[in-house]
């Protein structure tokens, strides 16, 4: 099964930190973020930092060669440690582990996710790198693979921020406009399903949240039908493993 790839184009607009909005449009995706993002009734719980934005959602992804799932030795060499929701060391030692059947697109044990890949699809780039640095980006990292047989891919995006508070703020500023999915996990978090637009893609089912310094995004494309129980078990997963590093 050929993966069904997006790239999102960007549109930005600045008028100084805390009015910052991001807009990006991928068959029928919108994001945005900034102080009045509309969502506040869905917020985490408070925080005075504002948001950086993110600005590529397949972080070059699209041009990478499947493998097997990562092995013991692949990912031996990838350390981190977290203590009270901060978050040290390699970000990748974070990512969610696939399944062992599933296929990896690029690097194994994950690939880092820079403020410039962030910016890459912005039509202002210049002005996007700014506010990661303002909003305190530290570090990314993402991974994407196919399930078994092809049937759904994964990806799961990790932004490490200055700390817990400017990744609370970036997620209470950061919103999706698709039909929005219950979630049950007990923390912040929320889900849309994403309806492509177009006949040669998918849908998607993408789930937003946070735990510590670090923001969280999944996301779900592909299969006959969209699981929100497959997105629910992967984003408890991921929470989990950056709350204990296990």
């Amino acid at each position: 099964m050929e993966p069904v790839r997006r790239r999102a184009a960007v549109i930005a607009a600045s008028a100084g930190i805390g009015m910052l909005a991001l807009v990006g449009v991928t068959a029928g995706l919108v994001v945005a973020l900034g102080s009045s993002s509309g969502h506040a009734d869905e917020a985490a719980p408070t925080s005075s930092a504002s948001t950086a934005p993110t600005a590529n959602s397949s972080a070059g992804a699209a041009t990478s060669t499947p493998s097997a799932a990562p092995s013991a030795a692949a990912t031996s060499t990838v350390k981190g440690q977290v203590s009270q929701g901060r978050h040290a060391g390699d970000l990748r030692f974070f990512l969610l582990a696939p399944p062992k059947d599933a296929e990896v697109y690029g690097d194994e044990a994950g690939s880092p996710l820079t403020a410039a890949d962030l910016a890459s699809t912005a039509s202002d780039e210049a002005a996007v790198k700014r506010a990661l640095n303002d909003y305190g980006f530290k570090s990314g990292a993402y991974r994407t693979y196919l399930t078994a047989g092809g049937g759904a891919e994964v990806t799961v995006k990790l932004s490490r921020f200055a700390d817990a508070a400017s990744a609370a703020g970036y997620y209470n500023a950061h919103y999706y406009e698709g039909d929005k999915l219950t979630l049950t996990g007990g923390y912040p978090a929320r889900a849309y399903h994403l309806k492509s637009g177009s006949a040669e893609s998918t849908d998607s089912l993408l789930a937003i949240s946070y735990q510590g310094d670090v923001h969280i995004t999944i996301t779900v494309t592909g299969g006959t039908k969209a699981d929100p129980k497959l997105l629910q078990s992967l984003l408890d997963a991921q929470y989990q493993r950056l709350k204990s590093g296990r």
